[in-house]
């Protein structure tokens, strides 16, 4: 599947954006986890393959850190799944 590379560091607001967040942090979440990300995609419909092993490059030899990332079609644009993605996980956490 061709689409849009999507790693929970993305949505991550415990990381400055040089460390790979890519929304502003009133809008990025507390430490996503991988299957708050996956039930996210699958809610608003958007179509994906998980790869689990694959390591978010920039946490290269941080062991502690999760991996795992997402190809996610191209529906929208990049920034607007991550926003769909954060907004439907603050939803099912209980959030607004």
């Amino acid at each position: 599947m061709k689409g849009y590379i999507i790693w929970p560091s993305y949505l991550n607001k415990n990381l400055s954006k040089k460390e790979g967040r890519k929304l502003p942090k009133n809008l990025s979440l507390d430490d996503p986890k991988f299957e708050e990300i996956k039930n996210a995609l699958e809610s608003i419909g958007i179509n994906h393959k998980i790869e689990k092993n694959a390591r978010y490059p920039k946490e290269q030899g941080k062991e502690d850190r999760k991996i795992g990332r997402f190809i996610v079609e191209e529906k929208f644009s990049k920034n607007e799944i991550l926003k769909k993605i954060s907004k439907e996980i603050r939803k099912n956490r209980g959030g607004n």
